[in-house]
């Protein structure tokens, strides 16, 4: 005879817990996402505009990309939140980096200012939203899957 161990299932599972949380916390999830994924990729990108001379296009490639990266994990980890959350969140965290920058005394001519705000938030948004999309096509094919 063969003897098993019961198995504790918890009745909230993580997701669950992500299922049960409002959008909008998926807007600031997002936002730290993109900010958290953006800075050593910032790291990098400074170091190759340092060698290159290209200017501050591999800021812009960087901070895209890990608005991409956060859309895709709201999208495919956000419960309830969609593409529109994330995008959303790439704003937010567009409108928190420029604010740091901005703090710093990097955005010193207004018209430069307004620019690169005009410019990181298009970018974040778009790329965010996309990032999103894909997540949640992700999500519902991994559901489908049974994965």
């Amino acid at each position: 005879m063969v003897r098993r161990l019961p198995v504790i299932q918890s009745k909230d599972s993580d997701d669950a817990l992500a299922e049960s949380r409002p959008t909008w916390h998926w807007i600031l999830i997002g936002a730290g996402f993109a900010i958290t994924i953006w800075l050593p990729l910032a790291a990098v990108a400074n170091w190759a505009a340092a060698r290159l001379p290209l200017g501050p296009m591999p800021i812009i490639v960087s901070f895209a990309l890990a608005c991409f990266a956060a859309g895709i994990l709201v999208g495919r980890f956000g419960g309830k939140s969609k593409a529109r959350e994330a995008g959303l969140g790439g704003l937010v965290g567009a409108a928190v980096t420029w604010g740091v920058a901005a703090l710093g005394g990097a955005l010193t001519p207004w018209p430069l200012a307004v620019a690169s705000l005009v410019v990181l938030a298009a970018c974040a948004f778009i790329l965010a939203w996309l990032g999103g999309r894909f997540g949640v096509r992700l999500r519902s094919r991994l559901d489908h899957t049974g994965a």
